[in-house]
C-alpha cells in the first residue's frame, strides 16, 4: 500500500503536464551508432550556470576534459565534441581513455594495468570502482593538510568518475530503455502511444500523464486482489517512473534557468521534477529532447534548429540583461578559440631568439624584427586581458593565474619603455624573458580549470582591485622586471666587463627599475591597509599576506639605501636586485603556503616544491657568477 500511495502521489503531481508532441527516439532498444553531426557551433552557444557564473558550455567542457585528462582537447577534437560524445552518446565515450592517474601506485594496488601515459579508460576503471570508492572514502576521512599526495590523488579520480557518470546521465530521460518497455497492446491503447513501439525513454512517459492519472484513478478504486495482470504491468510502469525521477536529481550540467531572478539554475532532471507545471518548462525539455534525437540521426540542421530554439526559449531567463548576457557569451567563445596567450608566448620566445643571433651577427634587420616580435606579441596578450575584463565585467587581476599574466603584460610594457630610450636589446630581453617566462607558468595555473572564475567574496570590490590590487601587483612585475635586469648586468659584468658604457646604461635602467618597484609596492600596500580597515576594521595586523608586501618595501629601500651609504656597488646592487625576486616570488604567494591569516585563499596548492627549485636555481647562478668575478678580479 505505501508503495501505492507513492505512486499515486507521484502521478496527480503530473497530471498538469499536457501531452506534447511526440518525437520517436531512434534508438528503440537496438544496438546501433548515433551518426552524430558535423558541426557543434550553435551547440557550444549553450549557456550553463557553474562555478557562480553564466558561461558558454564549450568553456564547461573545456574544463571538464581538462580536469579529467589534463588536456582541453581529445583525440585531436576540441573537448565540446567530446563532451557532445558524452551527453548524447555516453556508452561510446566508455573506452575513451581520459582519466588520467599520476601515481602508478594507485592502477597497481587497484589490479589495473599501468598505461605507459597515464591515462585509462571507464571500462579499465569500473570492475574497481568499488574499491576505489572505499579508499576515497578512507581519504576524506583524513584532514586535508593530513593528506599525503597518493590520498589527494585517489579523491580526485573518485570525484573525477563521479562526474563523468553524473553527466553520462544527463539527457537518460530522452532514451529509449528497457525500463519502459511496454508490450502490451492495452496499455500502449491507455496512454496514446504508437502501437509499432515497445521501448520509450522516461519523457515519452512523462508526457502522457494525463492519460496515466485517468488510468490510476480506476485502477485505484479496486482492491489490489482484483487488479488484472495489464493493471499490474501498468503500476509497474508508473513505478519505474518514479524510481527515476528520484535516481537523478541533482545531477550537473545545469542549464535550465529559472522562470524568474530570484529561482535558481537547474539540469533538465531537477526541471521535469521541480518545474514541469511551467509550460515553458516542458517547451525547453521537448527541446532538448529533440536536440538528442537529432545528433543520433545526423539531422544537422535539425540539430541546429532545436539548439537554437531552445536557446530563444531561455533568453529572456539567461540573467538580468539576457541580451548583454548572450553576448558575454560569444565574447568568451571568441576569447577560449583565439588562445591569444599562445600566439604571445611564440613571439616572445622569437624575440629572444632573435636576441641570441644578434650575439653572433649584430645587424639591423635581427633588431627590427626583434623589436617587432615583442611589440606584436603586446598586441594579442593585451588582447586577451581586455577581453577577460569585460567578460568577468571586473578588473584584470583577481587570481593567482591572472597574477601572472598580469605581471606578464607590465613586465613586456616596461621592456617596451626601457627599449625606446634605450635601443641596445635591453628592453628586448626584458620583455622577452618576463613575458615567456610568466605566460608559461600562467599556462600551469590554467591547467588547474576555468581560469574565468567568479571573485570570492573577500575579494569581491572593483574599486580596490582597480586601486590596490593593480599597484601592488603592477610593484610586483617592476620588480622582476629589475631582477630580469640584475641578471642581464650580473652577466654583462662577466662577459663583457670592458664596456663600460653599456654596464652604466645598463645599471641605470637598474636603479630607474627598483624605484619604480618601491613607489608602486609602498603605494599598494598603504592602500591595502585602507581596504583591510573598511573590511576587516584594522589597517595592519601582521598577516602573513602583508609581511610579505612590507618585505617587498623594506627589501628595496635597503638597496637604495646601501648603495647611497656605498655599502655596495653595482654589482651589489644587482646581487639584490637578483634576491629582491625571491622576495617578491615568496609575498607574492609563498606566504599562502603557511595556510594561515586573512589573506590566504588557496591559491597555490602544490608549488612548494617550485619555490624550492627557484631559490635553488638562484642561489647557484648567484654563487657561479660570483666564483667567475671574483677570479677576474685577481
Amino acid at each position: 500500500m505505501i508503495g501505492k500511495i507513492i505512486v499515486s502521489v507521484f502521478v496527480s503531481l503530473m497530471i498538469s503536464w499536457p501531452v506534447l508532441a511526440q518525437v520517436v527516439c531512434p534508438l528503440n532498444g537496438q544496438n546501433i551508432q548515433p551518426k552524430g553531426v558535423r558541426s557543434l557551433s550553435v551547440f557550444k552557444r549553450l549557456p550553463i550556470l557553474d562555478d557562480g557564473r553564466i558561461k558558454p558550455i564549450d568553456t564547461y567542457a573545456r574544463t571538464v576534459l581538462l580536469q579529467f585528462s589534463g588536456r582541453q582537447s581529445f583525440d585531436r577534437k576540441p573537448a565540446i565534441a567530446w563532451m557532445a560524445r558524452l551527453l548524447f552518446s555516453p556508452d561510446m565515450t566508455k573506452n575513451d581513455k581520459i582519466f588520467l592517474i599520476n601515481n602508478p601506485v594507485i592502477p597497481n594496488d587497484l589490479g589495473i594495468k599501468v598505461e605507459q601515459h597515464r591515462k585509462y579508460s571507464f571500462i579499465q576503471i569500473e570492475p574497481h570502482l568499488g574499491q576505489l570508492t572505499k579508499l576515497a572514502e578512507t581519504a576524506l576521512k583524513i584532514s586535508d593538510k593530513e593528506r599525503d599526495i597518493v590520498e589527494n590523488e585517489i579523491i580526485r579520480i573518485y570525484n573525477n568518475l563521479r562526474l563523468y557518470v553524473d553527466l553520462s546521465h544527463v539527457f537518460q530521460f530522452a532514451f529509449p530503455t528497457k525500463n519502459f518497455t511496454i508490450t502490451d497492446a492495452w496499455v500502449l491503447n491507455q496512454l496514446g502511444l504508437p502501437k509499432e513501439q515497445n521501448q520509450f525513454s522516461f519523457l515519452d512517459i512523462a508526457l502522457t500523464a494525463e492519460r496515466l492519472q485517468q488510468v490510476m484513478d480506476v485502477i485505484q478504486s479496486k482492491g489490489s486482489n482484483q487488479w488484472t495482470s495489464q493493471e499490474k504491468s501498468f503500476i509497474e510502469l508508473v513505478t519505474n517512473l518514479f524510481h527515476w525521477s528520484e535516481a537523478y536529481k541533482d545531477l550537473p550540467l545545469v542549464i535550465v534557468p529559472p522562470g524568474d531572478q530570484k529561482g535558481a539554475w537547474l539540469s533538465p532532471w531537477d526541471a521535469i521534477g521541480r518545474n514541469f507545471r511551467d509550460e515553458e518548462t516542458r517547451r525547453q525539455m521537448n527541446y532538448l529532447r529533440n536536440v538528442v534525437v537529432s545528433y543520433w540521426n545526423g539531422e544537422q540542421i535539425q540539430f541546429d534548429v532545436n539548439v537554437r530554439l531552445y536557446l530563444a526559449a531561455i533568453k529572456d531567463r539567461v540573467g538580468i540583461h539576457p541580451d548583454k548576457d548572450l553576448k558575454r557569451i560569444d565574447l568568451e567563445l571568441f576569447y577560449n578559440k583565439a588562445d591569444l596567450f599562445l600566439y604571445s608566448k611564440i613571439l616572445y620566445l622569437c624575440a629572444f631568439i632573435l636576441f641570441l643571433c644578434s650575439l653572433i651577427s649584430n645587424r639591423q634587420f635581427l633588431y627590427n624584427l626583434g623589436i617587432g616580435s615583442v611589440a606584436l606579441g603586446f598586441i594579442p596578450h593585451l588582447t586577451a586581458l581586455v577581453l577577460r575584463v569585460i567578460i568577468l565585467e571586473r578588473p584584470p587581476v583577481s587570481s593567482l593565474y591572472e597574477t601572472f599574466i598580469f605581471v606578464a603584460i607590465i613586465v613586456v610594457f616596461l621592456g617596451l619603455a626601457i627599449e625606446h630610450f634605450s635601443r641596445n636589446w635591453l628592453g628586448i630581453v626584458t620583455s622577452s624573458v618576463g613575458g615567456f617566462i610568466f605566460l608559461m607558468i600562467a599556462a600551469k595555473y590554467s591547467a588547474e580549470g576555468d581560469t574565468l572564475k567568479m571573485l570570492i567574496a573577500v575579494l569581491n570590490s572593483n574599486f580596490w582591485l582597480s586601486t590596490h590590487v593593480i599597484s601592488i601587483t603592477a610593484g610586483y612585475a617592476s620588480a622582476c622586471a629589475a631582477g630580469i635586469l640584475g641578471h642581464v648586468y650580473l652577466l654583462q659584468a662577466v662577459f663583457k666587463k670592458d664596456n663600460v658604457q653599456l654596464l652604466e646604461s645598463t645599471y641605470k635602467t637598474l636603479m630607474g627599475m627598483l624605484g619604480l618597484a618601491l613607489t608602486l609596492t609602498f603605494l599598494g600596500t598603504n592602500l591595502g591597509g585602507i581596504w583591510a580597515d573598511q573590511s576587516w576594521g584594522r589597517f595592519w595586523g601582521w598577516d602573513p599576506k602583508e609581511n610579505g608586501a612590507l618585505m617587498i618595501v623594506l627589501w628595496t629601500a635597503m638597496l637604495f639605501h646601501a648603495r647611497i651609504a656605498q655599502w655596495i656597488g653595482p654589482k651589489g646592487l644587482a646581487v639584490g636586485a637578483v634576491l629582491g625576486t625571491i622576495v617578491v616570488v615568496w609575498a607574492w604567494f609563498g606566504v599562502n603556503l603557511l595556510s594561515i591569516g586573512l589573506h590566504s585563499y588557496g591559491f597555490t596548492t602544490g608549488v612548494a616544491a617550485s619555490v624550492v627549485v627557484y631559490v635553488a636555481f638562484e642561489i647557484l647562478f648567484l654563487g657561479i657568477v660570483m666564483f667567475i668575478l671574483r677570479k677576474q678580479a685577481l
